[in-house]
């Protein structure tokens, strides 16, 4: 299991250096985006996978953490931008190895803490299921 330093300290490098671990940099959200992702209606499905309630929180300087022994997430609301936005990044670990997934920003009416939830319950199902996908792969 990484520890919060190791957190604090990956989160710096990957807020830094964003195009270089993220190639496709930080994805904006906006009404085109939920409805790809099947995101606007007001109650998650019930096949709906919510990764989100089997995450630990630390609050941060400027920053909220969330982790478990898969994930580790950072949401950081920015300050004096206008519209409101928050940035989620979003890394996988294993063997105390974190890995940069992806990043998205929300900003304006969709900066609401219940979208914010509802996407990264969506990216952490989807990185789930990729991986899985993956591992057969490479058992066949």
């Amino acid at each position: 299991m990484v520890t919060i330093d190791q957190l604090d300290a990956y989160f710096e490098t990957l807020s830094q250096n964003t195009q270089d671990l993220l190639p496709d940099g930080i994805l904006d959200i906006n009404i085109k985006t939920l409805h790809a992702l099947h995101l606007l209606t007001d109650e998650p499905s019930p096949d709906e996978v919510q990764a989100s309630h089997l995450l630990q929180a630390v609050e941060s300087e400027g920053r909220i953490t969330l982790f478990n022994e898969r994930f580790a997430l950072w949401i950081v609301p920015q300050v004096g931008a206008e519209p409101s936005s928050t940035i989620v990044y979003v890394a996988t670990h294993r063997d105390d190895e974190l890995k940069a997934e992806l990043a998205f920003r929300t900003s304006g009416v969709h900066n609401k803490s219940k979208t914010i939830l509802r996407l990264i319950d969506r990216f952490l199902a989807d990185i789930q299921e990729t991986d899985s996908l993956l591992s057969e792969l490479e058992k066949a």
